[in-house]
């Protein structure tokens, strides 16, 4: 199967976005516009970079970020709604890790950053568990609000290399084995 047939087969058709509750402006915008949603090696690329990069910073709202950024950037809107997906619970931490590295690295930060005994947590009470974590976030302060964008660019960019040259390797994979079978 071809690298633009199995996009075309993951990728939600516009039709399915107009039928989709919260999402029927998005498919009614996409239908007129197929350079917007067309399964090509650079827009889906960029979708994914598009996506993964307003993924990282955390707002309710990074799907509908994210698919506005792919129409500012002309790129594929399914794959940067998709690529939102990637940053979930379980790649919170090490997306953040990351990005208090970055931070620490671009602000010159050298403080301690709290630890689960420097915000004493404890566990037997949940009830205790937000406001502590909330010290936390707010101890990170100036490295997460530097490291997040900067993360959110680090991982947009790798992601689209990762996608490109991906596709690119398909691509002559498909065109290697058509030529074997020739033969």
């Amino acid at each position: 199967m071809s690298a633009s047939r199995l996009a075309r087969r993951i990728l939600p058709h516009p039709d399915t976005l107009a039928q989709t509750k919260g999402l029927k402006w998005l498919g009614h915008y996409l239908a007129p516009r197929p350079w917007l949603w067309v399964a090509h090696r650079r827009r889906v690329a960029l979708g994914v970079a598009v996506g993964l990069a307003a993924g990282v910073i955390p707002l309710p709202t990074q799907m509908v970020l994210a698919a506005l950024l792919a129409i500012v950037c002309r790129a594929n809107v399914a794959a940067a709604i998709a690529a939102t997906w990637l940053t979930n619970p379980f790649t919170l931490v090490p997306i953040w890790s990351l990005a208090i590295a970055l931070g620490r690295m671009a602000s010159g930060h050298t403080g301690p950053i709290a630890t689960p005994e420097m915000l004493a947590i404890d566990w037997a009470q949940p009830a205790s568990w937000w406001p502590s974590l909330w010290a936390g976030i707010q101890s990170l302060g100036e490295p997460l609000l530097i490291g997040l964008p900067l993360a959110g660019l680090v991982l947009g960019a790798l992601a689209y290399l990762l996608v490109y040259f991906g596709w690119w390797a398909v691509i002559k994979g498909e065109r290697w084995r058509r030529l074997r079978r020739r033969r």
